[in-house]
């Protein structure tokens, strides 16, 4: 299996695990994936190349 399918992988069970883990202490999540990857790269500083957002999710209060 190459590489970049296992961190994609990796990177959606993480998400999971966030979901419980908001559900569990009463806060809300929202996986993102629908972004401008180019400001996201930015806001964070990486290069866009060796690194890079493939994914999002903001947690807070419901």
């Amino acid at each position: 299996m190459e590489a970049h399918k296992l961190v994609l992988i990796d990177a959606g069970h993480a998400v999971q695990n966030l979901y419980l883990s908001c559900g569990a202490i009463g806060c809300g999540t929202c996986a993102i994936a629908a972004y401008n990857q180019e400001l996201a790269d930015k806001l964070f500083r990486l290069d866009g190349e060796e690194e890079f957002i493939i994914y999002a999710a903001p947690v807070g209060i419901v």
